[in-house]
Protein backbone atom coordinates (compact mmCIF):
# COMPACT_ATOMS: atom_id res chain seq x y z
CA UNK A 1 0.00 0.00 0.00
CA UNK A 2 1.24 3.51 -0.81
CA UNK A 3 2.40 5.66 2.11
CA UNK A 4 -0.05 8.28 3.33
CA UNK A 5 0.54 12.00 3.00
CA UNK A 6 1.46 12.27 6.70
CA UNK A 7 4.06 9.52 6.34
CA UNK A 8 5.56 11.24 3.29
CA UNK A 9 5.76 14.57 5.10
CA UNK A 10 7.39 13.00 8.15
CA UNK A 11 9.91 11.28 5.86
CA UNK A 12 11.01 14.71 4.67
CA UNK A 13 12.06 15.60 8.23
CA UNK A 14 14.35 12.59 8.54
CA UNK A 15 17.94 13.17 7.40
CA UNK A 16 19.03 11.56 4.18
CA UNK A 17 22.26 9.63 4.72
CA UNK A 18 23.47 9.97 1.16
CA UNK A 19 27.14 9.51 0.34
CA UNK A 20 29.08 12.41 -1.12
CA UNK A 21 29.48 10.74 -4.48
CA UNK A 22 25.74 9.98 -4.64
CA UNK A 23 24.92 13.60 -3.74
CA UNK A 24 27.21 14.93 -6.47
CA UNK A 25 25.80 12.48 -9.00
CA UNK A 26 22.22 13.50 -8.21
CA UNK A 27 23.16 17.09 -9.04
CA UNK A 28 25.14 16.26 -12.23
CA UNK A 29 22.76 13.67 -13.70
CA UNK A 30 19.87 16.07 -14.46
CA UNK A 31 22.27 18.35 -16.35
CA UNK A 32 23.44 15.41 -18.48
CA UNK A 33 19.87 14.34 -19.20
CA UNK A 34 18.83 17.89 -20.08
CA UNK A 35 21.95 18.31 -22.23
CA UNK A 36 21.08 15.13 -24.09
CA UNK A 37 17.58 16.41 -24.84
CA UNK A 38 18.90 19.80 -25.97
CA UNK A 39 21.45 18.07 -28.19
CA UNK A 40 18.74 16.06 -29.98
CA UNK A 41 16.69 19.23 -30.53
CA UNK A 42 19.81 21.01 -31.79
CA UNK A 43 20.57 18.19 -34.25
CA UNK A 44 17.03 18.42 -35.62
CA UNK A 45 17.24 22.22 -35.89
CA UNK A 46 20.62 22.15 -37.65
CA UNK A 47 19.33 19.51 -40.06
CA UNK A 48 16.32 21.63 -40.96
CA UNK A 49 18.07 25.01 -41.14
CA UNK A 50 21.15 23.95 -43.11
CA UNK A 51 19.49 21.40 -45.39
CA UNK A 52 20.89 22.94 -48.60
CA UNK A 53 24.48 23.47 -47.38
CA UNK A 54 26.87 20.70 -48.40
CA UNK A 55 30.30 19.76 -47.06
CA UNK A 56 32.25 17.02 -48.85
CA UNK A 57 29.13 15.92 -50.69
CA UNK A 58 26.91 15.50 -47.61
CA UNK A 59 24.46 18.02 -46.18
CA UNK A 60 25.09 19.62 -42.81
CA UNK A 61 22.10 17.70 -41.44
CA UNK A 62 23.79 14.39 -42.25
CA UNK A 63 27.01 15.60 -40.64
CA UNK A 64 25.00 16.60 -37.55
CA UNK A 65 23.66 13.05 -37.37
CA UNK A 66 27.11 11.56 -37.93
CA UNK A 67 28.49 13.54 -34.98
CA UNK A 68 25.33 13.61 -32.86
CA UNK A 69 24.39 9.95 -32.66
CA UNK A 70 27.73 8.79 -31.19
CA UNK A 71 27.69 11.77 -28.80
CA UNK A 72 24.15 10.88 -27.71
CA UNK A 73 25.22 7.28 -27.09
CA UNK A 74 28.30 8.43 -25.17
CA UNK A 75 26.25 10.66 -22.87
CA UNK A 76 23.75 7.82 -22.36
CA UNK A 77 26.57 5.46 -21.43
CA UNK A 78 27.98 8.00 -18.94
CA UNK A 79 24.55 8.35 -17.32
CA UNK A 80 24.11 4.58 -17.08
CA UNK A 81 27.64 4.07 -15.75
CA UNK A 82 27.19 6.86 -13.18
CA UNK A 83 23.90 5.35 -12.02
CA UNK A 84 25.52 1.97 -11.53
CA UNK A 85 28.56 3.43 -9.81
CA UNK A 86 26.61 5.43 -7.27
CA UNK A 87 23.86 2.88 -6.65
CA UNK A 88 23.45 2.12 -2.98
CA UNK A 89 23.44 -1.38 -1.56
CA UNK A 90 19.80 -1.29 -0.45
CA UNK A 91 18.39 0.18 -3.64
CA UNK A 92 16.44 -1.65 -6.30
CA UNK A 93 18.75 -2.31 -9.29
CA UNK A 94 15.93 -1.72 -11.77
CA UNK A 95 15.14 1.82 -10.56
Amino acid sequence: MAPSLAERLSALDRPDHMSDERAMWTSVRPMLVLGRIVMVLFIIAVGEIFDEVRVRGLSIGVWALIAGIPLFLLISMVITYGDRLTQGEGEDPLR
